[in-house]
Protein backbone atom coordinates (compact mmCIF):
# COMPACT_ATOMS: atom_id res chain seq x y z
CA UNK A 1 0.00 0.00 0.00
CA UNK A 2 1.34 3.23 -1.13
CA UNK A 3 1.68 5.79 1.83
CA UNK A 4 0.89 9.36 1.56
CA UNK A 5 3.73 11.61 2.31
CA UNK A 6 3.95 15.78 2.79
CA UNK A 7 1.23 15.43 5.09
CA UNK A 8 -1.11 15.88 2.07
CA UNK A 9 -4.51 13.77 2.31
CA UNK A 10 -4.27 10.63 0.08
CA UNK A 11 -7.80 11.07 -1.56
CA UNK A 12 -6.29 14.56 -2.41
CA UNK A 13 -3.57 12.75 -4.01
CA UNK A 14 -5.47 9.73 -5.74
CA UNK A 15 -7.34 12.55 -7.51
CA UNK A 16 -4.11 14.58 -8.64
CA UNK A 17 -5.30 18.05 -6.20
CA UNK A 18 -3.75 19.36 -3.69
CA UNK A 19 -6.39 20.12 -1.45
CA UNK A 20 -5.82 21.58 1.99
CA UNK A 21 -5.47 17.73 4.52
CA UNK A 22 -9.25 18.11 6.66
CA UNK A 23 -8.40 19.13 10.14
CA UNK A 24 -8.14 16.60 12.72
CA UNK A 25 -10.36 16.32 15.39
CA UNK A 26 -8.53 17.19 18.62
CA UNK A 27 -8.22 13.97 21.18
CA UNK A 28 -9.71 13.52 24.10
CA UNK A 29 -7.03 13.39 27.07
CA UNK A 30 -6.72 9.67 28.84
CA UNK A 31 -9.07 9.79 31.49
CA UNK A 32 -11.39 12.91 30.84
CA UNK A 33 -14.63 13.33 29.03
CA UNK A 34 -15.27 15.50 26.25
CA UNK A 35 -17.38 17.87 28.46
CA UNK A 36 -14.41 18.49 30.54
CA UNK A 37 -12.03 19.64 27.99
CA UNK A 38 -14.86 22.09 26.53
CA UNK A 39 -15.14 23.25 30.01
CA UNK A 40 -11.80 23.82 30.26
CA UNK A 41 -11.58 25.75 27.34
CA UNK A 42 -13.98 27.84 27.90
CA UNK A 43 -11.90 28.91 31.20
CA UNK A 44 -8.74 29.89 29.26
CA UNK A 45 -11.16 31.96 26.31
CA UNK A 46 -12.57 33.37 29.44
CA UNK A 47 -9.04 34.36 30.70
CA UNK A 48 -8.14 35.59 27.55
CA UNK A 49 -10.79 38.00 27.66
CA UNK A 50 -10.20 39.15 31.64
CA UNK A 51 -6.42 39.89 30.37
CA UNK A 52 -7.71 42.03 27.30
CA UNK A 53 -9.85 43.64 29.69
CA UNK A 54 -7.18 44.67 31.32
CA UNK A 55 -5.03 45.45 28.86
CA UNK A 56 -7.62 48.44 28.04
CA UNK A 57 -8.07 49.47 31.35
CA UNK A 58 -4.10 49.79 31.94
CA UNK A 59 -4.01 51.84 28.49
CA UNK A 60 -6.95 53.96 29.88
CA UNK A 61 -5.25 54.91 32.95
CA UNK A 62 -2.30 55.93 31.26
CA UNK A 63 -4.19 58.04 28.79
CA UNK A 64 -5.48 59.61 32.24
CA UNK A 65 -2.27 60.58 33.46
CA UNK A 66 -0.88 62.15 30.02
CA UNK A 67 -3.77 64.46 30.96
CA UNK A 68 -2.04 65.57 34.49
CA UNK A 69 -0.94 69.22 34.76
CA UNK A 70 1.88 69.43 32.70
CA UNK A 71 3.57 72.64 33.89
CA UNK A 72 5.51 75.00 32.66
CA UNK A 73 8.10 74.89 29.98
CA UNK A 74 12.25 75.36 31.02
CA UNK A 75 11.56 76.88 33.78
CA UNK A 76 15.49 76.70 34.31
CA UNK A 77 15.56 78.79 31.59
CA UNK A 78 18.39 75.86 29.63
CA UNK A 79 20.07 75.71 26.61
CA UNK A 80 18.57 72.36 25.26
CA UNK A 81 19.22 73.96 21.00
CA UNK A 82 22.86 75.53 21.90
CA UNK A 83 21.89 79.10 21.30
CA UNK A 84 25.09 80.84 21.35
CA UNK A 85 25.01 82.54 24.56
CA UNK A 86 28.37 82.31 25.58
CA UNK A 87 28.81 85.05 28.84
CA UNK A 88 25.20 86.17 28.84
CA UNK A 89 23.53 87.64 25.17
CA UNK A 90 20.71 90.02 24.60
CA UNK A 91 17.42 89.15 23.57
CA UNK A 92 14.28 91.04 22.57
CA UNK A 93 13.31 94.09 20.53
CA UNK A 94 16.31 95.52 18.08
CA UNK A 95 18.48 92.13 19.51
CA UNK A 96 18.60 88.54 19.37
CA UNK A 97 15.95 86.18 18.87
CA UNK A 98 12.69 86.76 20.97
CA UNK A 99 11.98 83.39 21.03
CA UNK A 100 15.56 82.16 21.84
CA UNK A 101 14.87 81.08 24.95
CA UNK A 102 12.75 77.32 24.71
CA UNK A 103 8.82 78.14 25.91
CA UNK A 104 9.57 81.06 26.55
CA UNK A 105 9.25 84.69 24.45
CA UNK A 106 10.43 88.17 25.07
CA UNK A 107 7.25 90.71 24.74
CA UNK A 108 8.95 93.91 25.30
CA UNK A 109 11.72 95.65 25.94
CA UNK A 110 15.07 92.90 26.22
CA UNK A 111 16.83 90.65 28.56
CA UNK A 112 20.00 89.40 28.89
CA UNK A 113 19.98 85.31 28.49
CA UNK A 114 22.91 84.86 31.49
CA UNK A 115 25.54 82.02 30.61
CA UNK A 116 28.84 81.88 31.97
CA UNK A 117 28.35 85.52 33.36
CA UNK A 118 27.17 84.26 37.00
CA UNK A 119 26.24 81.33 39.20
CA UNK A 120 22.90 80.16 38.22
CA UNK A 121 20.13 79.04 41.03
CA UNK A 122 19.50 75.90 39.63
CA UNK A 123 22.90 74.81 38.71
CA UNK A 124 21.83 74.41 35.01
CA UNK A 125 24.00 77.63 33.69
CA UNK A 126 21.44 79.46 32.31
CA UNK A 127 19.44 82.48 34.36
CA UNK A 128 18.09 85.98 32.75
CA UNK A 129 18.57 89.58 33.64
CA UNK A 130 15.53 91.12 33.26
CA UNK A 131 16.61 94.21 32.33
CA UNK A 132 18.65 93.97 29.10
CA UNK A 133 19.51 97.39 27.52
CA UNK A 134 15.67 98.72 29.18
CA UNK A 135 13.15 96.86 31.25
CA UNK A 136 12.14 93.36 29.77
CA UNK A 137 9.33 91.28 29.80
CA UNK A 138 9.26 87.50 29.51
CA UNK A 139 5.69 85.45 29.09
CA UNK A 140 4.13 82.03 28.25
CA UNK A 141 0.66 80.57 28.23
CA UNK A 142 0.44 76.86 29.72
CA UNK A 143 -2.97 75.15 29.99
CA UNK A 144 -5.26 75.53 33.02
CA UNK A 145 -8.22 73.93 34.69
CA UNK A 146 -10.55 77.20 35.61
CA UNK A 147 -11.45 77.40 39.55
CA UNK A 148 -8.22 75.58 40.75
CA UNK A 149 -5.15 77.62 42.11
CA UNK A 150 -2.04 77.11 40.92
CA UNK A 151 1.35 78.29 43.02
CA UNK A 152 4.75 79.88 40.85
CA UNK A 153 7.61 79.45 42.29
CA UNK A 154 11.04 80.81 41.29
CA UNK A 155 14.38 82.58 42.64
CA UNK A 156 15.29 85.73 42.72
CA UNK A 157 18.66 87.65 42.47
CA UNK A 158 19.99 90.60 41.17
CA UNK A 159 22.89 92.30 38.44
CA UNK A 160 25.52 93.01 40.95
CA UNK A 161 27.33 95.27 38.36
CA UNK A 162 26.78 98.67 38.44
CA UNK A 163 27.46 101.53 35.94
CA UNK A 164 28.39 105.42 35.66
CA UNK A 165 26.58 105.98 32.47
CA UNK A 166 23.24 107.34 33.36
CA UNK A 167 21.82 105.56 30.59
CA UNK A 168 22.95 102.33 31.81
CA UNK A 169 22.73 102.61 35.60
CA UNK A 170 20.33 100.95 37.39
CA UNK A 171 19.03 101.33 41.33
CA UNK A 172 20.54 98.68 43.69
CA UNK A 173 17.12 97.42 44.45
CA UNK A 174 16.05 95.83 41.47
CA UNK A 175 11.82 95.44 41.36
CA UNK A 176 9.95 92.09 39.33
CA UNK A 177 6.42 92.33 38.59
CA UNK A 178 4.59 88.92 38.36
CA UNK A 179 1.43 88.30 36.75
CA UNK A 180 -1.09 85.75 35.08
CA UNK A 181 -3.93 86.24 32.91
CA UNK A 182 -7.30 87.25 35.21
CA UNK A 183 -5.25 87.71 38.52
CA UNK A 184 -3.45 90.33 39.76
CA UNK A 185 0.32 91.36 39.60
CA UNK A 186 2.59 90.86 42.65
CA UNK A 187 5.76 92.75 42.66
CA UNK A 188 8.92 91.50 43.87
CA UNK A 189 12.44 93.09 44.82
CA UNK A 190 16.26 92.26 45.73
CA UNK A 191 18.45 94.83 46.61
CA UNK A 192 21.82 94.23 46.06
CA UNK A 193 23.39 96.71 48.17
CA UNK A 194 21.64 94.61 51.38
CA UNK A 195 22.41 91.34 50.15
CA UNK A 196 25.92 91.68 48.70
CA UNK A 197 25.79 89.47 46.18
CA UNK A 198 28.18 88.84 43.84
CA UNK A 199 28.72 86.66 40.19
CA UNK A 200 30.08 83.69 42.64
CA UNK A 201 27.31 83.81 44.94
CA UNK A 202 24.41 85.52 43.93
CA UNK A 203 22.68 84.99 46.94
CA UNK A 204 19.13 83.08 45.49
CA UNK A 205 16.44 83.62 47.18
CA UNK A 206 13.19 81.44 46.56
CA UNK A 207 9.39 83.57 46.17
CA UNK A 208 5.87 82.29 45.42
CA UNK A 209 3.29 83.89 43.70
CA UNK A 210 -0.66 82.50 43.62
CA UNK A 211 -3.61 82.77 41.58
CA UNK A 212 -6.29 81.14 40.36
CA UNK A 213 -6.80 80.15 36.72
CA UNK A 214 -9.64 82.27 34.80
CA UNK A 215 -9.59 79.95 32.33
CA UNK A 216 -8.49 76.43 29.88
CA UNK A 217 -5.19 78.19 29.00
CA UNK A 218 -3.54 80.87 31.30
CA UNK A 219 -0.37 83.23 30.81
CA UNK A 220 2.49 84.00 33.42
CA UNK A 221 4.05 86.84 32.74
CA UNK A 222 7.42 88.16 34.54
CA UNK A 223 8.13 91.76 34.01
CA UNK A 224 11.18 94.14 35.21
CA UNK A 225 10.33 97.27 36.41
CA UNK A 226 14.11 97.95 36.94
CA UNK A 227 15.48 100.68 34.84
CA UNK A 228 18.91 100.86 33.38
CA UNK A 229 21.05 97.54 32.25
CA UNK A 230 21.46 95.92 35.38
CA UNK A 231 18.21 94.49 36.37
CA UNK A 232 16.25 91.32 39.12
CA UNK A 233 17.82 88.23 37.76
CA UNK A 234 15.38 84.70 37.37
CA UNK A 235 15.77 81.42 37.46
CA UNK A 236 14.31 78.16 38.47
CA UNK A 237 10.29 78.91 37.59
CA UNK A 238 7.73 75.94 38.52
CA UNK A 239 4.36 76.02 38.63
CA UNK A 240 2.18 73.42 40.54
CA UNK A 241 -1.45 72.99 40.42
CA UNK A 242 -4.20 72.27 43.13
CA UNK A 243 -7.77 71.35 42.87
CA UNK A 244 -9.87 73.70 44.13
CA UNK A 245 -13.40 71.93 46.27
CA UNK A 246 -15.58 73.74 48.08
CA UNK A 247 -14.60 73.83 50.82
CA UNK A 248 -12.45 76.48 49.99
CA UNK A 249 -15.42 78.44 49.33
CA UNK A 250 -15.49 79.14 53.60
CA UNK A 251 -13.70 81.87 55.78
CA UNK A 252 -13.26 84.21 52.77
CA UNK A 253 -11.80 81.93 50.19
CA UNK A 254 -14.38 82.39 47.93
CA UNK A 255 -13.38 86.59 46.90
CA UNK A 256 -10.62 85.01 45.06
CA UNK A 257 -12.51 82.02 43.42
CA UNK A 258 -13.91 81.46 40.19
CA UNK A 259 -16.62 79.71 38.42
CA UNK A 260 -15.81 77.43 35.12
CA UNK A 261 -16.73 80.87 32.84
CA UNK A 262 -13.89 82.75 34.95
CA UNK A 263 -16.33 84.93 36.91
CA UNK A 264 -15.53 85.73 40.75
CA UNK A 265 -18.38 84.69 43.24
CA UNK A 266 -20.49 87.19 44.49
CA UNK A 267 -20.04 85.86 47.98
CA UNK A 268 -19.87 82.56 50.09
CA UNK A 269 -23.45 81.29 49.27
CA UNK A 270 -23.10 81.42 45.65
CA UNK A 271 -19.16 80.10 45.71
CA UNK A 272 -21.42 76.85 48.03
CA UNK A 273 -24.53 76.94 45.36
CA UNK A 274 -21.85 76.77 42.38
CA UNK A 275 -19.75 73.74 44.18
CA UNK A 276 -23.40 72.20 45.63
CA UNK A 277 -24.63 71.79 42.15
CA UNK A 278 -22.23 72.00 39.10
CA UNK A 279 -20.66 68.60 39.54
CA UNK A 280 -17.66 70.45 41.07
CA UNK A 281 -15.43 68.36 43.64
CA UNK A 282 -18.05 68.99 46.56
CA UNK A 283 -17.60 70.84 49.44
CA UNK A 284 -15.73 68.71 52.38
CA UNK A 285 -13.99 66.94 50.29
Amino acid sequence: MDVPTGGIDARSAESGRLDRAEPLARPTPPGCSASVVQSTEGIVKRRSMVGAALAVVASLVLAGSALAFAGVTNGGLANPNNYSVGSYVALGTGYGSSTAIPGWTVTSGSVDWIGTLWQSADGDGYSLDMSGYAPGTITQEFATTPGYTYFVSFSLSGNPYSSTDPLLSSPSDKTLNVSATGAQTETYSFDTSTFGNSLGDMMWKTEGYSFVASGSNTTLTFASTTAGAFGPALDAVAVTETATTGASCKDGGWKAMTDNLGNLFKNQGACVSFYATSGAVPIGN
